[in-house]
């Protein structure tokens, strides 16, 4: 579903902070496969996943989709295929609009300019069947504002809104970084519900080492922009956070 091949990506060349962000990623992610990625800050886990989403553009290698070269394919073009969700809960919404009228832009996010989506009865039962996944409560007050609602019920909802256009893949970038514990538990325990339920491929980059260990099929360990660790399904089984920690000494 994703390959990457001998991708590099180096910011401020030239000048004194130069970073190698990217050393020759070779990596291959089977359809369906759940990956976790952890690393100390700037091993690179976001540029991996800023490289797969289109926000950055590799200096060289190629980036494949579901067998397409997407190297030069710009964000909004692979969006067809990528989910993401971020760090901040506040990111991906607008907290002015109702929870109907997020998800309204939500399915047209993919769609060309001349189509329409509108709010109308079909739409609104959807938005409340989707919405009822989650089991919070949330189906019944569709014509609230976001912004009024938890951090991690807006979350929560942002998961959602990544399957409206049917994706193949998602990518999350420390989705529970602004959460409190509960609400971490809440949205992570969802988030891996809706990769199974809708047979996605998955990337998730944690600092949480419990969480690297909880969710997901296989572990990938960064490092200076490389990829140090690739732990199978099996191998990741054995690992504890004892083990991890001492990865990053």
């Amino acid at each position: 579903m994703i390959k990457l091949d001998q991708v590099y990506k180096t910011f401020n060349k030239g000048l004194a902070t130069e970073t190698a962000a990217l050393k020759n990623i070779g990596l291959n992610i089977a359809a369906k496969e759940f990956v976790v990625v952890i690393g100390s800050n700037g091993s690179g886990k976001s540029t991996l996943l800023n490289c797969i989403s289109g926000n950055n553009m590799p200096d060289s290698g190629n980036i494949y989709i579901d067998n397409n070269d997407v190297t030069q394919w710009s964000e909004h073009k692979r969006s067809r295929f990528i989910s993401r969700i971020f760090q901040n809960p506040l990111n991906g919404t607008a907290p002015d609009l109702s929870i109907l009228e997020n998800f309204r832009l939500a399915a047209l996010r993919t769609k060309r300019k001349e189509l329409s989506i509108g709010t109308d009865k079909y739409f609104s039962n959807l938005v409340r069947e989707k919405i009822s996944f989650l089991k919070m409560g949330l189906e019944d007050g569709i014509e609230k504002p976001m912004g009024s609602l938890s951090g991690g019920q807006r979350q929560a909802l942002t998961l959602i809104m990544g399957i409206m256009d049917d994706c193949k893949i998602m990518l999350l970038d420390e989705p529970t970084a602004a959460l409190d514990p509960r609400s971490s538990v809440l949205v992570m325990e969802k988030a891996q519900d809706i990769i199974q339920k809708n047979n996605l491929t998955a990337l998730l980059v944690t600092h949480h080492l419990k969480d690297a260990l909880r969710y997901g099929n296989r572990l990938l360990m960064m490092k200076e922009g490389v990829i140090l660790n690739d732990y199978s399904s099996e191998e990741k089984n054995l690992l504890t956070i004892e083990m991890l920690a001492k990865l990053f000494d």
